[in-house]
């Protein structure tokens, strides 16, 4: 007779907190993202004062979206980026113009078409991929390769939840007229 031994539970997507952050750590936290995110802004003037890369900030993005999600429409584009469809439409124009992207009709759909990448627009993400990855090796260089990925999985984690959340945010605002 063989003794089968009990399984732990199956941990949980996200673990939960032994106890609740305290109100001065939630302080200290949201202090120290708008202090990110307000360097983050400098440094997005900076670069785009100073870029010498032929696309521009708002269009990598978008360039982005199509190398690495593949072929797709204008529409799934601006959902990926939460951005007005019209903005989007305007934005991958000059990628095509640039010869960065290329329409392609949607098998699926004749009246519709697909965006993707030239060669030409793949090596442009991978130069600015590059780039950009070498910025965080030189500022990472301190850091241990455990410590890189314990906060790679937290902000993982924390920009999920910012993104579930954000949405939310303003809903006390919209209703506190209504009382």
């Amino acid at each position: 007779m063989t003794l089968q031994r009990e399984r732990p539970p199956a941990p949980a997507s996200q673990p939960q907190p032994a106890q609740a952050p305290s109100a001065d750590d939630i302080d200290e936290l949201a202090t120290t993202f708008s202090g990110l995110m307000r360097a983050f802004k400098r440094a997005h003037q900076n670069f785009l004062l100073k870029a010498e890369r032929e696309v521009e900030w708002t269009s990598q993005v978008l360039l982005s979206c199509v190398v690495n999600e593949g072929p797709l429409r204008a529409s799934a584009i601006a959902g990926l980026v939460d951005s007005d469809p019209s903005t989007v439409s305007r934005q991958i124009a000059q990628l095509v113009r640039d010869g960065y992207v290329e329409r392609r009709a949607d098998q699926a759909d004749g009246r519709a078409s697909l965006l993707a990448a030239t060669e030409k627009g793949t090596a442009a993400h991978g130069e600015h991929r590059r780039m950009r990855n070498e910025r965080y090796q030189r500022m990472l260089a301190q850091w241990s390769e455990r410590d890189v990925r314990k906060f790679a999985t937290l902000l993982q984690r924390f920009t999920a939840d910012f993104e579930a959340h954000r949405k939310s945010w303003f809903d006390d605002l919209d209703t506190a007229g209504e009382s």
